[in-house]
């Protein structure tokens, strides 16, 4: 769970959640200011953080250290396959035969280069809904909907196919050095600025990363919400006869990303604290961050992807393996709907005009009014 803490002015304000960077020593630890430094009693570290006007000072993982560490070894033999219509990736058994893409279906499959330092993953979350489910996981999200056709309850998901998708998660307990900008005003109409210097500290946990960019799928993205404190050691058996997607986001790249998903929350934490700390209104703090006692974890995680036919049309369908959760290409009658109230719009406004035109002829000719 995410934790977060304020330290400002040389006064630990929570105490038993600051941790030094060095020792991970949690009480006294303070911050100043002046020096833009955190100094903890126990082991005598001080650490000079980055200053929030300067680019940020980020201490990383040895990466090349952590591929040459990870595990390469899948378990069994396997094959990888390439698509030349999109691209996608894929690792089957060596013995399984492979006639169609598990991503778009195309039969134009090759056997791809090997990579003897791809990372095998260490861990997976196995599917916990069954192939034969997937059709009322459809129809319950059919049902959540508005608008609907009727039709489209009656079409059947075919070429329901499994795989398993990869994921980075990183934790990391970040440090941020902020100087904030608050605005106030009174009632004279009189306006003035006060800036506040502190550090922010919160500790993000498994921050989600999706590891492929060779594949698009519209709704894949929109049913990877999974439970990943329920995965497993990762295991070949789990694979068996399951294609797995091979990650094209390295750890590198899968880290930057990360990063980026970080201001957000660290900027509303701050900007709140502050405004209830001080009042009057916080513009967005300037800030540098340090990253430490940074992991990362790589795992597969379950999906599958099928297909109906709606018409002369074939739409696509993702199911979250673990959940069950839906999302697809669903027909509606919304635009009926639409261009019905337009055209009633359109009677209602020449009757309310043909209307105001006979009550002006009646009044011209006998002096009555038909609209009050």
């Amino acid at each position: 769970m995410s934790e977060n803490v304020h330290v400002a002015d040389g006064i630990n304000l929570t105490s038993t959640e600051v941790h030094c960077p060095s020792c991970g020593g949690t009480i006294g630890v303070t911050f100043d200011p002046v020096s833009n430094t955190l100094h903890c009693p126990f082991c005598g570290t001080s650490t000079k953080l980055p200053e929030p006007d300067s680019a940020p000072v980020v201490q990383e993982l040895d990466f090349n250290a952590a591929v040459q560490r990870a595990s390469v070894n899948w378990g069994k033999i396997k094959k990888l396959v390439e698509c030349s219509n999109c691209g996608g990736q894929a690792l089957y058994d060596a013995e399984q035969v492979t006639g169609a893409c598990p991503f778009c279906g195309s039969t134009s499959v090759t056997s791809a280069a090997e990579n003897s330092q791809i990372m095998a993953p260490a861990a997976i979350i196995p599917f916990d809904v069954p192939r034969d489910q997937a059709q009322q996981c459809w129809m319950n999200y059919l049902n959540r909907r508005h608008c609907v056709a009727k039709k489209a309850y009656e079409c059947k998901l075919e070429n329901i196919t499994p795989l398993y998708l990869p994921f980075w998660t990183f934790d990391s307990y970040t440090i941020a050095s902020y100087i904030d900008e608050l605005h106030y005003s009174d009632f004279n109409g009189n306006h003035w600025s006060k800036y506040f210097k502190g550090v922010w500290g919160h500790n993000f946990d498994d921050l989600v990363i999706f590891a492929s960019d060779k594949i698009y799928h519209p709704f894949i993205s929109r049913v990877q919400t999974f439970d990943f404190e329920k995965s497993l050691p990762y295991s070949p058996e789990y694979l068996a006869g399951i294609p797995a997607e091979r990650y094209t986001v390295g750890l590198n790249d899968a880290w930057e990303r990360a990063k980026k998903l970080m201001p957000r929350t660290i900027e509303q934490e701050i900007r709140k604290y502050e405004k209830k700390l001080h009042g009057g209104y916080p513009l967005t703090p300037k800030y540098a961050c340090s990253h430490y006692n940074v992991k990362f974890r790589y795992l597969l995680a379950p999906i599958y992807l099928a297909t109906y036919k709606y018409g002369k049309n074939t739409l696509r369908v993702a199911i979250n393996g673990q959940t069950g959760e839906a999302c697809g290409d669903v027909p509606t009658y919304l635009l009926k709907m639409i261009l019905l109230f337009i055209l009633l719009g359109i009677v209602l406004l020449g009757l309310s005009v043909g209307l105001i035109y006979l009550s002006a002829q009646l009044n011209q000719r006998t002096g009555i009014n038909l609209l009050f």
